[in-house]
C-alpha cells in the first residue's frame, strides 16, 4: 500500500466490530490480507480498498467478486475447523483470547503514551467565573 495513501483506523471499524479491541484485530486482519502476495487476489484487493477508505467493509461484502472470494475462504476455514480435534479447537480458542488480550494491552499502552505526551487538558473548574 502506498505510504501517502489514507488508511482507516480502528474507530472506522467500530460499527462492525462493536468494541475497540475487535476493531483493532479486524484492521490488522485486513492489513495482513492486503499484504499477502500469495493469497486470494480478490480478498487482497478488497482489504486494500477497505483500508484506504474507498469502500466500507459492509459495502465491500456486497461486491460480487469480494463476496464470492470471502465465501470460499469461510467455507475453507469451516472445513479446516471441522477437521480439528476438540483439543486443537480449544487451543485455537485460547490463542484467539490471548491475541485479543494483547490487542487490549496495546491499546491501553498507546493511551498511556498519548496522555504522557500531551499536557493535561482537564481543568478543575475551581477558578471559573461568569
Amino acid at each position: 500500500m502506498a505510504d501517502k495513501e489514507r488508511e482507516i483506523g480502528d474507530t472506522d471499524l467500530m460499527g462492525i466490530a462493536h468494541d475497540e479491541v475487535r476493531a483493532r484485530a479486524l484492521r490488522k486482519s485486513l492489513q495482513r490480507l492486503a499484504d499477502n502476495q500469495s493469497g486470494n487476489g480478490a480478498l487482497q484487493e478488497m482489504a486494500r480498498e477497505v483500508l484506504s477508505g474507498r469502500i466500507g467493509l459492509r459495502e465491500a461484502l456486497r461486491v460480487g467478486p469480494y463476496s464470492d472470494a470471502l465465501g470460499e475462504r469461510i467455507a475453507q476455514a469451516r472445513q479446516e475447523y471441522e477437521q480439528q480435534s476438540p483439543e486443537e479447537r480449544e487451543q485455537q480458542r485460547a490463542e484467539a483470547l490471548r491475541y485479543l488480550e494483547a490487542q487490549r494491552a496495546e491499546i491501553e499502552q498507546e493511551r498511556r503514551e498519548q496522555q504522557a505526551t500531551r499536557p493535561d487538558s482537564r481543568h478543575s473548574g475551581r477558578d471559573w467565573r461568569l
